[in-house]
């Protein structure tokens, strides 16, 4: 392999990771909006809430993986773990958590 197809097999990998971790982002925004609802829909408080999100959560998460990657999330992230489970947790956890409080409102 030359160098300049190097260099492009590289870029090319960097521009379907940043893709891949966008729709990633579009599932776990979507997923955790309407867990909130739903956990507000059903009047769940406190620390069940929490509980809730947590497991449906990593849930979610374990479905992508067999689903979408089929089991080898390597071969779509450079960090699968990080990338995957942890690096958008507050922004979801933040989203869920103003759905959760809406769908409550909504119903109380």
């Amino acid at each position: 392999m030359s160098s300049n197809e190097e260099v492009f097999s590289q870029i090319n990998a960097t521009v379907n990771v940043v893709d891949n971790k966008k729709r990633l982002l579009f599932v776990q925004d979507s997923c955790a909006l309407v867990l909130g609802l739903v956990a507000g829909f059903l009047q769940i408080e406190s620390v069940n809430g929490f509980l809730w999100f947590l497991a449906l959560y990593n849930l979610i998460n374990m479905v992508y993986i067999v689903w979408i990657c089929q089991l080898q999330p390597g071969k779509f992230y450079q960090s699968p773990l990080q990338d995957i489970f942890f690096e958008s947790f507050i922004r979801e956890l933040t989203g869920f958590v103003m759905a959760w409080t809406f769908g409550y409102a909504l119903i109380g």
